[in-house]
């Protein structure tokens, strides 16, 4: 019962701060909220929404797209976040790509993204990197969350235990998936060299995970698990 409580009190502080946060006009994806009490001590959360824009990402056999829901939770993290006063900067928060202007064909588009993302990893001092994104296997029987990480830093696995454990223990008690290290598949993780980790939510495949992805009040409980377990590793550090 004391879950429950919990896990809907998060759930409320964070669709009150999302209301503020998805208000906001134009693209953020350079801007920062800062406290001087977490400034002292707490590295900058480079929260990244995967895909974006023409880039829909996974899709899923109802035609959901894993762009939307990594947006949905990105933002509900970046709401968390500003009500703690944790410092972050979203890659995104609108459904947008990353990619700079006039390029002509989608695959330098999506090349120009990727890189900026990683750019944005690299020039923020003091970051770890948070990427959501969603899941997707060609038998639906597949669930629950898994959390990738770099090999690069040691910080790596240490926050991807966190946020793992942090979504075990409030929402996926029966999940058994553990984190791994990112092979080259994944380019931002596998060229990282800071703490980064990439947060799979769950299987856009499976019918019932993709109702409860689609389910806001759900997502906001995901935010919130991303939010604690982020926290409990800047703790620990």
């Amino acid at each position: 019962m004391k879950k429950i409580v919990w896990i809907l009190s998060a759930a409320a502080l964070v669709l009150f701060a999302a209301v503020k946060l998805t208000s906001d006009a134009g693209k953020r994806s350079l801007s920062a909220v800062s406290s001087d009490a977490v400034k002292k001590t707490y590295p900058v959360v480079v929260l990244d929404a995967g895909h974006g824009g023409e880039d829909g990402g996974a899709v899923a056999d109802d035609g959901t797209l894993e762009k939307d829901i990594n947006l949905a939770v990105s933002n509900g993290v970046a709401a968390v976040f500003e009500l703690f006063g944790v410092r972050y900067v979203a890659v995104r928060t609108q459904d947008v790509s990353v990619c700079d202007d006039g390029l002509s064909t989608v695959r330098e588009r999506k090349r120009s993204d990727i890189l900026n993302r990683f750019a944005l990893m690299n020039e923020t001092p003091d970051a770890i990197f948070v990427s959501i994104h969603q899941n997707m296997y060609p038998d639906g029987k597949y669930w629950g969350a898994q959390v990738f990480y770099s090999a690069n830093n040691a910080g790596s696995a240490a926050l991807a235990t966190c946020i793992r454990e942090s979504v075990v223990s409030a929402l996926q008690p029966d999940n058994k998936r553990e984190i791994k290290p990112s092979t080259d598949s994944i380019y931002l993780l596998y060229n990282a060299g800071i703490p980064a980790v990439m947060v799979e939510c769950g299987f856009l495949s499976n019918t019932n995970e993709r109702a409860r992805l689609l389910d806001p009040v759900y997502r906001t409980q995901m935010s919130y698990c991303v939010f604690k377990g982020v926290l409990h590793y800047m703790n620990a550090e």
